[in-house]
């Protein structure tokens, strides 16, 4: 299946057919599979502690990651990292990801990799629908409601015809 069609077969989670794709696709992703050219690092000075080393290399990493062209990433996760990270993204819909937590520029480099990673394991979780248990309890609680409803209809009803005969 080409990238396209992937990503036209899922663009929501609206049926079980679509939530099991979905679920497939987050077993079988790793942080491997994301591919390196999705992305582009930008490196500057960090700021914070390192002493004058801090002034002379550039270990601070940019992650730029261009969500249009992520087609191998479903649409539903698509459309939740851009709406769980607005704040990360820029005008022309990348999403960047910062990391100076480290004196290294490689490590640093990893850090970002691996936020990149959650932020699309965390939109592309597929929600777990209610145990037959939950599901048997609410069509009790359903049935009981109804009933109620039922009889508060039938009480009415019986008021309103009571008062018609007193009239007469």
């Amino acid at each position: 299946m080409n990238n396209l069609s992937f990503k036209r077969s899922i663009s929501s989670l609206d049926t079980p057919q679509d939530i099991e794709r979905a679920s497939k696709w987050l077993s079988k992703f790793t942080k491997e599979s994301i591919p390196t050219e999705s992305f582009t690092f930008g490196y500057s000075r960090s700021s914070g502690p390192g002493g004058q080393n801090v002034n002379k290399v550039n270990t601070k990493v940019d992650l730029r990651f261009d969500l249009e062209k992520a087609y191998w990433i479903p649409e539903y996760a698509r459309k939740k990292i851009t709406i769980l990270e607005a704040n990360k993204m820029n005008k022309n819909n990348e999403l960047i990801i910062t990391s100076d937590r480290t004196r290294s520029q490689v490590k640093n480099k990893d850090d970002c990799v691996d936020k990149l990673y959650d932020i699309i394991l965390r939109a592309a979780q597929v929600p777990k629908g209610p145990d037959k248990e939950t599901l048997e309890r609410i069509e009790k609680l359903k049935r009981i409601e109804d009933g109620k409803r039922k009889k508060e209809k039938m009480l009415r009803s019986e008021k309103k015809r009571s008062r018609k005969f007193d009239l007469d």
